[in-house]
């Protein structure tokens, strides 16, 4: 609980703080895609063309002062076949810019690894990258965030609860996350990240029999008009913090994207991830993207994308395929 009460505490001062150059913007963010998807030795309802609201973001960003700033985006999903979800709070914090690149932020906000890594393989509005979309971490949570940018260096650690920005709660215990880059070019980085906590599986009477843990490395490229990368991510007890079963997952990802005009790129992704290799280590997962993105105008985007899921162990095997026009928009 003290860190929570903490955050209370820093949110509510922040928010004090006048100024005569205060503003505040409004914002929000679709990833809309109509696809049809076709699936091998599986029977569900998800099959043919369907349109998807995969995010609808609304930001509400205000402005203290030259120092101080404040951002909320509440995010809705409505996939095929089911309901909408509930009205999120994907981001709700305070934030204090600091010298030097330096940033501090208090509430829900953005964790250290996937905020980097988003950003070096793009394309966002298709999928979200290796460790998310496979569940390996969640993008944000509660608690204090501080980041370091510098040109050679860059370095970021949050403090939280765990609980994730779907259901926010608090556990007996705080979890850390870090990550560092070395800029070894303005191109050219090579990054670590690292987690460590019980992720509120420890709540109330629950138990703690194991820790939560994940490492990540990646060495990426990136340039005006390309982009190519690798990650690798290896969780241990990532949701067995409470039983006396553990388990461990890991994969790898890799990404390519060349913009071969102002508003035209092409890109491709391949990732293979082994979900469980301690409980069924012959489950092996391979997914497969290719695209070609055009930039229609400054608030949408668009792409053709063609997807492959191939899905094996000893019990079975399966593949999906999915075909069809992702967008995204921005007002």
């Amino acid at each position: 609980m003290r860190l929570s009460k903490l955050a209370i505490a820093l949110l509510s001062g922040g928010f004090w703080i006048a100024s005569a150059q205060a503003e505040t913007r409004l914002s929000s963010q679709l990833f809309i895609n109509a696809s049809n998807i076709q699936q091998q030795n599986l029977d569900l309802e998800a099959e043919g063309w369907e349109l998807d609201l995969k995010r609808f973001y609304f930001d509400v960003n205000h402005k203290f002062n030259e120092k101080w700033s404040a951002l909320v985006t509440t995010d809705v999903q409505w996939r095929r076949q089911s309901d909408p979800t509930d009205v999120w709070f994907r981001h709700a914090y305070i934030q204090r810019t600091l010298p030097d690149g330096q940033l501090l932020q208090i509430g829900v906000a953005p964790l250290p690894w996937i905020d980097y890594i988003a950003r070096k393989v793009g394309y966002r509005y298709v999928d979200p990258s290796l460790t998310p979309m496979n569940q390996f971490a969640g993008p944000t949570d509660l608690g204090v965030h501080y980041q370091a940018n510098g040109k050679s260096f860059s370095y970021a650690v949050s403090v939280v609860s765990g609980g994730g920005f779907k259901k926010p709660r608090i556990g007996d215990s705080a979890d850390a996350e870090a990550y560092a880059a070395w800029h070894i070019t303005p191109a050219l980085d090579i990054a670590l990240g690292a987690y460590r906590g019980t992720r509120t599986q420890d709540k109330d009477d629950a138990p703690k029999i194991n820790t939560a843990e994940r490492f990540n490395a990646s060495i990426n490229y990136q340039v005006k008009d390309i982009r190519l990368g690798v990650e690798y991510v290896h969780n241990n007890n990532w949701g067995q913090v409470a039983t006396l079963v553990e388990d461990a997952k890991s994969g790898w990802g890799s990404w390519a994207s060349y913009r071969y005009q102002p508003q035209y790129s092409v890109f491709v992704r391949y990732d293979r991830t082994n979900p469980s290799r301690q409980l069924n280590p012959a489950y092996e997962k391979n997914y497969l993207q290719i695209g070609w993105d055009w930039k229609v105008a400054p608030y949408v985007t668009v792409a053709l994308v063609a997807k492959q899921v191939e899905e094996s162990s000893k019990e079975f095997e399966r593949d999906s395929y999915e075909f069809g026009l992702w967008s995204m928009w921005n007002f």
